[in-house]
């Protein structure tokens, strides 16, 4: 095997007295390290474990996987493997393979990757408890002749019970006095003998046992409608092997679930096992409900479980325990041993990708994994990524007709120009041909000369509030700003309240009974925090202007500002606000939507949580009360997620038989974006946008990597980014002119959490090109300070 990192050591000779072991060390270093086997783990050692190694001068125990296992190295003075911290293979070749390539495209350590891919809790044996085993030192015929030679009777039982097991088996201590008729304390006794020797070992065959049961499915499939049928029959001879990636393009409502759920049973009647990744771990209850109620052995993996709970999950999936697979971005590395197919759902989601290195998205990690595996992978969106919405359409332009048939699929010669492996699918249409809401706009500008005062809520849409209310009739409305003002300002010296720690602006959050706009208290003291939504700071509200010392006014919105106004124009209404201030794990959502489900609670107030993946057929009315909170964002991608998110939301209505409408405020009627969500129009924004980009050489039609230097000095940030850049530059060079480099330039939020930072943008039509420049500075080790230095490949925000 080459290596994957280049040696920084200068060898010296090459030696043969092996075997030896590469091993990627977890803490981050950037190569592999060769160590010596000792002879007693030589035959137990195989390549996916997890060991112990001594790292530095002070040899240090650390962890690591074996990467490798050979026999020669070109080192002349190797450490010894310390021990071997698990038996199980924790990393298979396929996903070993994902790994090698996760660490070459994200520049990220190939220990940083596999602790990323491995659960803490597993790596940790979480619930595992260990029991004393009993082995048998001598033969079964030495044990026989201290058999004769004793006259005890409760020795001669046990040796009479130890000859009985085969060659190395092991018996429970307990189990063994047990079944001789002695105390634990009478066996231990032939330990000083050296007849027995007694260990502690995991206890895995009952932690194995402790994983909860098969459950009995109360479903069967749904009958499919035109357009699902036709969408099946089309992904059918696919799901029989062969690496392909199936873009569904549904409209929200439009069965895009039962289309999974029928694919899914196709390659669980194949013997093979299938994983479903949702974007959100609130969102993972409601979808592993709908897929139990189909199949008998689901597994879930995401971070919102127990400790105890993943590792029983993962050992579960890992011992082919499990058809199917559901869980959040992590998910894509679940250990299964037969996969035969991998969904993404709303893929679009930027919650797929890791802000942490590694910066993966998990959508484009589930595509290399279908690559490997040779499966198809199927990813659904009422509001698809330009990305894959341009690689599919563009590919499956001139695709020939899929075969029909699957095993003629699988047995026909080789085609002279190969089937593409990008494919579009259409769901156009909602199931029960149910109709699309009414999405009516208001624009706020005109709002506003009708009446004085602030109101969040426009008069059309508290009129269709209060009659979709009085007909027993459920709404959401949808903010994308927590808390209660986006900033506090001073009128005076003009002045906003900024994090001390940060470029941004405190978000002002209520205290309960304060007074909008003057954020007083009944008893006139001010009340409520100053929150920072990116360093996590919170200071109190001041009386006065740090600044001038004048009064202090409330700029903005937020869903604090909303819930006080809906308490008073309707002070009957049971509502409950939905955003991460109030809902502090996925066990309060899941209440919260339970009694939304059961009509206790009347209209839902929230962020994006409430955007997607909710299915309520009494909800028939949509508010969006700002639908351009993001279009001002310095990112090129603000269209986009303003498109996508009004849409989504927008889906939410008109599910059941009584037709939605959808009520959009916005003070940017004419922006794209919003002309286009307002006819619920995917395919013209998409064209829309697409021009616009490909003028300016932006994905889809380019890739871009972006790299964030940061530095608590201003001073040593522009030094450190100044020869980056350099560096960059001529590695750049090197490409001719298919790299473009800007920067270095500071970043749309320049310092958050007392660290300033500066940015550089590469981006290039070929992937490959950007993986040569950063590869040369990689091997130089211009990129190891991960502490100063982010490498994000594909980003998908540039704040």
């Amino acid at each position: 095997m080459t290596s994957l990192f280049p040696q920084i050591d200068t060898p010296v000779q090459e030696s043969n007295k092996g075997p030896f072991v590469a091993v990627a060390i977890e803490q981050g270093i950037d190569r592999l390290l060769d160590y010596m086997v000792p002879a007693g783990l030589v035959r137990s050692l195989r390549v996916g474990q997890r060991v112990k190694v001594p790292l530095g001068r002070n040899n240090r125990s650390v962890h690591g996987i074996v990467i490798e296992v050979k026999h020669s190295t070109t080192y002349p003075r190797l450490k010894s493997l310390l021990a071997i911290d698990d038996d199980r293979v924790l990393i298979d070749p396929k996903l070993m393979e994902l790994a090698l390539w996760m660490s070459r495209y994200y520049i990220t350590p190939l220990g940083t990757v596999l602790e990323s891919i491995v659960p803490s809790a597993v790596k940790r044996k979480t619930g595992v408890g260990t029991v004393r085993m009993v082995r048998a030192l001598k033969s079964r015929a030495e044990l026989q002749e201290s058999f004769e030679s004793t006259r005890a009777p409760k020795r001669r039982a046990i040796l009479a019970r130890l000859m009985l097991l085969e060659l190395n088996e092991g018996i429970e201590l307990p189990k063994l006095a047990s079944e001789s008729g002695c105390t634990p304390a009478t066996v231990t006794k032939l330990v000083r003998a050296g007849l027995i020797s007694i260990t502690a070992e995991q206890d895995m065959p009952r932690f194995a046992d402790a994983i909860g049961q098969a459950t009995v499915p109360t479903e069967i499939d749904i009958q499919l409608n035109e357009g699902q049928q036709k969408v099946f029959t089309e992904l059918l001879p696919r799901l029989g092997g062969g690496f392909s990636v199936n873009l569904l393009l549904g409209v929200t409502g439009s069965g895009k679930t039962e289309i999974y759920l029928q694919c899914i049973r196709k390659v669980i009647e194949q013997g093979k096992q299938a994983l479903i990744l949702v974007p959100e771990i609130a969102l993972t209850p409601q979808t592993v409900r709908r897929f139990t109620a189909r199949f008998p052995r689901v597994a879930v993996l995401h971070s919102g479980l127990s400790q105890t709970e993943r590792h029983r999950f993962w050992h579960q999936i890992s011992t082919g325990q499990a058809d199917v697979v559901v869980g959040a971005r992590s998910a894509i590395f679940a250990p299964l041993p037969q996969l035969g197919a991998i969904v993404v759902d709303e893929e679009h989601e930027s919650s797929y990708k890791q802000d942490t290195a590694p910066r993966y998205h998990a959508r484009d990690v589930a595509i290399k994994r279908g690559q490997l595996e040779s499966i198809p992978v199927l990813l659904g969106s009422a509001t698809p990524s330009l990305e894959m919405y341009y690689r599919s359409s563009q590919s499956d332009r001139n695709a020939p007709p899929a075969s029909p048939d699957p095993r003629a699929d699988s047995q026909a010669e080789p085609a002279a120009s190969p089937e593409p492996i990008y494919h579009l699918l259409h769901l156009p249409r909602r199931v029960r041909n149910l109709a699309l809401p009414h999405v009516e706009m208001i624009d706020l500008r005109q709002e506003r000369t009708f009446r004085s005062g602030v109101h969040l809520l426009s008069r059309r849409l508290e009129k269709l509030l209060g009659e979709t209310l009085a007909k027993g009739e459920q709404a959401i409305l949808l903010l994308n700003r927590r808390g209660y003002s986006n900033f506090v300002y001073c009128a005076s010296c003009q002045e906003a309240i900024h994090c001390k720690y940060c470029d941004t602006t405190m978000t002002y959050h209520r205290s309960a009974g304060a007074d909008p706009g003057t954020a007083r208290s009944a008893e006139g003291a001010h009340t409520g925090q100053l929150h920072c939504h990116y360093f996590l700071a919170v200071n109190p509200l001041p009386e006065f202007c740090p600044a001038c010392k004048k009064k202090l006014i409330l700029f903005g919105l937020g869903t604090q500002r909303v819930e006080e106004e809906l308490k008073r124009k309707f002070p009957d209404l049971s509502f409950e606000r939905v955003d991460s201030d109030t809902m502090r794990s996925s066990k309060d959502y899941e209440a919260t939507l339970a009694r939304f489900a059961g009509k206790t609670i009347q209209v839902l107030l929230g962020t994006q949580m409430i955007a997607k993946g909710l299915d309520f057929p009494n909800v028939t009315l949509v508010g969006v009360i700002s639908g351009d909170t993001a279009l001002a964002l310095p990112d090129f991608r603000a269209a986009e997620r303003t498109f996508q998110l009004i849409t989504q939301v927008a889906g939410r209505a008109g599910r059941g038989d009584v037709p939605g409408r959808v009520v959009l405020q916005t003070l940017l009627p004419e922006t794209p974006a919003i002309r286009f969500a307002l006819k619920q129009d995917y395919a013209g924004f998409a064209a829309e946008e697409l021009g616009l980009r490909k003028e300016v050489g932006l994905p889809p039609f380019a890739r871009m990597v972006r790299i964030v230097i940061r530095d608590t000095d201003l001073d040593k940030l522009h030094a450190r980014s100044e020869d980056l850049a350099a560096s960059l530059s001529e590695a750049v060079l090197e490409q001719g002119d298919q790299v473009r480099l800007r920067g270095p330039m500071p970043c749309p939020i320049s310092r958050i959490s007392g660290y300033f930072r500066n940015q550089i943008v590469l981006i290039s039509p070929s992937p490959a090109r950007l993986q040569k420049v950063l590869a040369s500075l990689r091997h130089e080790g211009a990129l190891a300070k991960s502490d100063r230095i982010a490498v994000d490949v594909d980003p998908v925000s540039l704040l």
